[in-house]
């Protein structure tokens, strides 16, 4: 509905009058309740109609017929007068009223309107605050784990720094730290090239508390090999010890000194082999033992 039709169709002056249907009064309703000029052009039409209806009363209760004007007419005029002065009142309050009334209903509009949009805002803002929060609670969780897997890494290495390696020596192992009165020495009996072990395996006997003992083999009827090779496996042939590059003393004999630390308690094979000039090996000895500890 726009304006055109409501001037054409006289629509302020019907509605007022209530000679709309209800289907078109409704129309208007929607289309003046948003619209300010309409709005004052129906509290003036409005205004002018209640007017008109005080005038048209006041003459109605005047008597009918002539009279003389005589002293009474100057009266009835300002009679008259006054009511037009009281309809223009009226007119005048009414749209005085309609303007405050919309002014309101505006300013009404206006804060919703604020208010709208700072709520839009406020939840716009907690939306992000809260993917923000759930990152970085994200950032630290990752952190976290890395930061554990990190640590039992580091676990780890410390723990394998403390197992026998194969490829550790013995002064490293700790083996000759403090000098030790009545150093044991074991002399380990073998079995001759590759022939199996036979009778029962050499024993050495070591306290549980860190103590140094030496282990030596006996290189009887071997040739002039400038260098041997010396191997400890224990269970499951699991390598335990290799060193190469041995050299034997002048008893003609191999000794290496190890800590009790550097063995558990089982069944070990000690496997002595020669290097020739070019490289070749061949075994020497197998010198199986086993380690006791005392309590």
């Amino acid at each position: 509905m726009n304006h055109k039709f409501i001037n054409e169709f006289d629509l302020f002056e019907r509605y007022l009058m209530g000679r709309l249907a209800p289907e078109e009064s409704a129309e208007f309703e929607a289309h003046f309740v948003d619209c300010l000029e309409c709005v004052d052009r129906l509290n003036t039409t409005k205004a002018l109609m209640d007017g008109l209806r005080i005038v048209a009363r006041d003459r109605a209760l005047q008597p009918h017929g002539y009279k003389p004007r005589g002293f009474s007419w100057p009266l009835q005029r300002l009679s008259f007068k006054g009511s037009l002065a009281l309809a223009a009142g009226i007119l005048f309050l009414v749209a005085s009223i309609a303007a405050v009334a919309v002014y309101q209903i505006r300013r009404v509009r206006l804060e919703g309107a604020q208010a709208r949009i700072a709520s839009t805002e406020w939840e716009r803002r907690y939306e992000e605050e809260r993917e923000s929060s759930s990152l970085a609670e994200m950032r630290h969780q990752d952190s976290e784990r890395k930061l554990t897997t990190e640590l039992a890494q580091l676990r780890a290495e410390l723990g394998d720094e403390h197992k026998p390696n194969a490829e550790d020596k013995p002064d490293d192992r700790g083996a000759l730290r403090k000098p030790q009165i009545n150093f044991a020495t074991i002399v380990l009996k073998s079995t001759r090239g590759s022939e199996p072990a036979t009778g029962p395996p050499n024993e050495i006997v070591v306290p549980r508390s860190p103590a140094n003992f030496a282990i030596s083999v006996l290189l009887e009827g071997e040739g002039d090999h400038k260098a041997y090779r010396m191997t400890i496996r224990g269970d499951r042939d699991r390598l335990i010890w290799k060193e190469s590059g041995l050299k034997p003393n002048h008893f003609n004999s191999l000794s290496v000194a190890f800590s009790s630390t550097f063995f558990r308690d089982g069944d070990y094979l000690l496997t002595v082999e020669a290097v020739a000039g070019d490289g070749r090996t061949s075994v020497v000895g197998k010198y199986p033992f086993r380690m006791l500890k005392t309590p």
